[in-house]
């Protein structure tokens, strides 16, 4: 047996602490930090090296006396490797889940670690964690671990429990091992049988001579539910490297009344075209108030108007139509095959998203404004408006026609071009935020003195674009099959007992020996006691068969 593997785990997790709460926890590091990390780091080679020393004594031992496949076979079913393949997971997967935010430009890192400790997060993969070729490394070896520990010993289970070796008779040989009790009955092997039956055994008889052998059992199933927990187990982690291998998440950003299928992979610093298009029928950001009117309840708060959550109306496009349609918002993705989109951000374009403009004719406006008002038409980003004979749509806008930085603060002094088609002409109309510099700018143009109309600008909302996270797990399936073979294995091991009797009657003498995977004390109790229906008075239990005098 290899000593130091406790001193090793124990030193191993100790300096793993010691670093992680130095690196995320610690604003400053101090000499007390790298004194305590020195140390752990101290203890930890040593234990190592010593652990390994004690390994090679004992393989280079273990490998005289054994064939190279046995050796290898024992090395990889070691239930010491499993342990410490699952810690390193359970390590890798807590630093990548909630300390180092993954998938994110290296801009991000260099500018929230430093320099240094961005880049060599970067050099080592802690920035795309769970596709790092160790990751995935630790998987595969831990899948092996599962296999060649089942392989190792199903085997021998399943001759004890399936093939027909198991139907031993209670002779002589097995009274040594399995040390019957003796239990004086009626000589009524149909009693015998009927007491096992009524107990939920399967029972088998087989006479000899004056002697009639019993082999009763039930639950022979349950021995193959740490089995099916192993299967389910193996599923998972292929579903887990199909995902690593093949998987992919990134981001699209989908201006409100457009499309896109470019899906921008930050971690890798690349593009990736989808096989469809996501549209943005419709943003909206939902305050506390909406969110509490949605739940039929009433808000009276100072912040009533913060943003409690954002939305995307969204549909699906394939070949030119419309496959699928939904809303996705923050904590609601929308599923799409094995695609799944989540609402990640939002913000301005810059641009207008919806406007209403007041359509007045040109010649009788300066008289009588009132008759001069034609009507009103709305106009959206990415659509055409149709309007009397007119055509319209929104060329070109801003959010602050005096100052553009402002107007992502949300100052907004709009200006917008608006297209108009009519009579097979084209005309750009500009519109502003004020009237006055409206009738200016229109009445400045050239091209515009034969256009018949004068446009103003009534209402003017911004147009925000849709930060959506598109992620494509292909594994999925696998993960879900496993789980639910996890499940059914961890039912069956735990909820269901493989139990054997052996029995013996010879004359008025019955020799009965028991057996039972789990529970064994309380299994000998109880089948005691139904033991009692065979008994007369007189009969005797004991460790070993009773004998006359």
């Amino acid at each position: 047996m290899v000593k130091g593997y406790a001193l090793l785990v124990g030193s191993f997790v100790l300096f793993v602490a010691v670093l992680i709460v130095g690196l995320f926890h610690l604003e400053e590091r101090g000499v007390l930090f790298y004194l305590l990390l020195g140390s752990s780091g101290a203890l930890f080679t040593f234990s190592l090296g010593a652990f390994l020393w004690q390994v090679f004594l004992v393989l280079k031992e273990e490998y005289r006396r054994k064939s190279l496949p046995s050796f290898l076979l024992d090395f990889l079913a070691d239930l010491r490797l499993a342990v410490f393949i699952m810690l390193l997971l359970g390590i890798l997967s807590m630093v990548g889940s909630t300390y180092v935010q993954q998938n994110q430009p290296i801009e991000f890192y260099l500018d929230r670690y430093g320099a240094d400790l961005g880049y060599w997060f970067w050099r080592l993969w802690i920035t795309d964690l769970f596709h790092s070729w160790y990751y995935i490394a630790l998987i595969v070896l831990l899948a092996v671990n599962l296999i060649a520990c089942s392989y190792k010993r199903l085997p021998r289970v399943w001759k004890q429990t399936f093939t027909k070796e198991r139907f031993q008779k209670l002779d002589e040989h097995m009274e040594k091992h399995l040390k019957p009790i003796s239990v004086k009955v009626n000589p009524s092997k149909e009693k015998v049988a009927l007491l096992l039956k009524r107990l939920g055994f399967k029972v088998f008889v087989e006479e000899e001579g004056s002697r009639t052998y019993f082999y009763a059992e039930k639950g022979r199933y349950s021995r193959l539910g740490v089995y099916i927990t192993h299967i389910g187990l193996l599923v998972i982690m292929g579903g887990a490297l199909i995902d690593a291998l093949f998987g992919i998440r990134g981001n699209v950003v989908v201006p409100e009344g457009s499309r896109s299928d470019v899906l921008v992979l930050p971690s890798k610093e690349k593009s990736y075209k989808l096989p469809f298009q996501i549209k943005v029928e419709k943003f909206h950001i939902v305050s506390y108030e909406e969110e509490a009117r949605r739940k039929g309840k009433s808000l009276n708060s100072p912040f009533k108007d913060a943003v409690a959550s954002f939305e995307s109306d969204i549909q699906i496009i394939q070949d030119g139509k419309v496959v699928a349609q939904g809303k996705t918002a923050v904590n609601s993705p929308l599923d799409f095959g094995r695609y799944r989109i989540f609402q990640a951000t939002y913000g301005l374009t810059g641009n207008a998203g919806r406007a209403t403009i007041a359509v007045f004719d040109k010649k009788l406006a300066p008289q009588d404004p009132r008759k001069a008002f034609v009507g009103q038409v709305e106009l959206r980003a990415g659509s055409v408006s149709e309007f009397k004979n007119m055509l319209l749509s929104i060329d070109r806008s801003t959010l602050n026609i005096e100052d553009e930085q402002k107007g992502f603060e949300g100052e907004l002094k709009p200006a917008m071009v608006v297209k108009v088609l009519m009579e097979g002409k084209a005309y750009n109309v500009p519109v502003v935020y004020s009237p006055e510099l409206t009738v200016f700018a229109q009445n400045s143009l050239e091209e515009l003195r034969e256009f018949p109309y004068i446009f103003f600008l009534v209402d003017f909302e911004p147009q925000f674009f849709s930060g959506l996270q598109v992620s494509y797990q292909p594994g999925t399936p696998l993960i879900w099959l496993g789980s639910v073979l996890v499940v059914g294995g961890m039912l069956v091991a735990f909820y269901t007992v493989n139990r054997k009797v052996w029995a013996r009657l010879e004359g008025d003498r019955l020799l009965v020996a028991f057996w039972s995977h789990k529970f064994k004390e309380e299994f000998k109790k109880s089948f005691l006691k139904e033991l009692e229906v065979l008994r007369h008075e007189g009969a005797s239990f004991g460790e070993k068969p009773y004998t006359s005098q």
